[in-house]
């Protein structure tokens, strides 16, 4: 075996060598972009229970604060905005990770479904017109097609 043959022969190793490391990288890509979408699912879901434990714990002040906002006392108008913001903290966070594609379209919705049936309530839509404007104008703009014809 002559030079020319032994140099061919390394430079079709390399090819090779080259291409099993690719197909690699790609293969490792995928399960770590499966992994990081795994852990901003969890991540949601952890942020969910908190926000729906406290819900839970004040639900005679949510489901008030949801028909009538105005009818509320100073005192408990604040703390059902600040449920309100905790509510829509927890969805812009899923939005953000909707927008990076860190979560499936699919929970997306679902995000959207509970929240659209929130908007609907009255009481909600008014106390969320009042801080709407203190988010990103791209979540604003995603929200506006939740809200019922009426609008807030």
């Amino acid at each position: 075996m002559d030079i020319a043959t032994l140099g061919s022969i390394a430079s079709v190793v390399g090819v090779i060598g080259g291409l099993v490391s690719v197909v690699f990288l790609v293969l490792e890509i995928r399960r770590n972009a499966k992994a990081i979408e795994g852990a901003t699912v969890q991540g949601l879901m952890q942020m969910e229970a908190q926000v729906f434990t406290w819900l839970a714990e004040h639900a005679d002040l949510y489901l008030r604060g949801g028909e009538d906002f105005a009818a509320l006392t100073p005192v408990e108008a604040f703390r059902y905005t600040q449920a309100v913001k905790l509510y829509m903290s927890l969805f812009y966070a899923a939005f953000k990770q909707f927008e990076q594609q860190l979560i499936d379209p699919e929970v997306w919705n679902a995000y959207e479904a509970s929240l659209r049936s929130n908007l609907a309530r009255p009481g909600f839509a008014a106390c969320w017109q009042g801080f709407a404007t203190s988010y990103p104008a791209s979540f604003g703009a995603r929200l506006a097609g939740l809200v019922p014809s009426g609008g807030v």
